[in-house]
């Protein structure tokens, strides 16, 4: 199968995602490889399984030091918030200042299906909660205020614009 990321107006990316299944699904290791490859072409930090046309619940995140397959993951715990500008690859140049948990307690599967329960905060727990919400078929324009995203698509307008000129 080949993998191409999926843009905005895709319906995949507004449908919640299937569990993957060890035993069903198989190994995930050669997806995760697939999936890292397309997030670094693109310059990435984060991407999901319904981002690449995959309706399942599988994630990676991170960079060239350190990157991370979260299958099936879950927010056991979270406290605070904070508000930030996200990007997202399936909406190019979109920029939206979301509000999100400051740290989480987070459980899910690695590629060899060791599950992994650990504590993420910064800038580490705002990709894991970006992309879970992928799984659930929440896009983070969702997330955000009527205005505040038209005013975003304008300025994209504006500088795609200007790029052509």
């Amino acid at each position: 199968m080949d993998l191409q990321l999926v843009k905005e107006d895709d319906p995949i990316l507004r449908q919640v995602a299937q569990p993957w299944d060890f035993n069903t699904d198989g190994d995930a290791n050669d997806l995760v490889r697939r999936m890292v490859k397309i997030m670094m072409e693109n310059n990435g930090i984060g991407l999901a399984g319904p981002q690449v046309g995959v309706s399942k619940r599988i994630f990676v995140m991170g960079n060239q030091e350190r990157l991370f397959a979260c299958i099936n993951p879950e927010i056991l715990e979270a406290d605070g918030n904070v508000m930030d500008v996200e990007g997202c690859l399936s909406f190019p140049n979109l920029w939206l200042r979301v509000r999100r948990a400051e740290k989480i307690k987070v459980k899910y599967y690695n590629a060899m299906g060791g599950e992994i329960v650990t504590e993420l905060s910064g800038l580490i727990a705002r990709v894991f909660q970006h992309e879970r919400d992928h799984l659930d078929g929440v896009c983070y324009d969702t997330r955000v205020a009527k205005l505040s995203l038209e005013m975003a698509k304008n300025r994209r307008k504006k500088r795609s614009r200007k790029s052509f000129n």
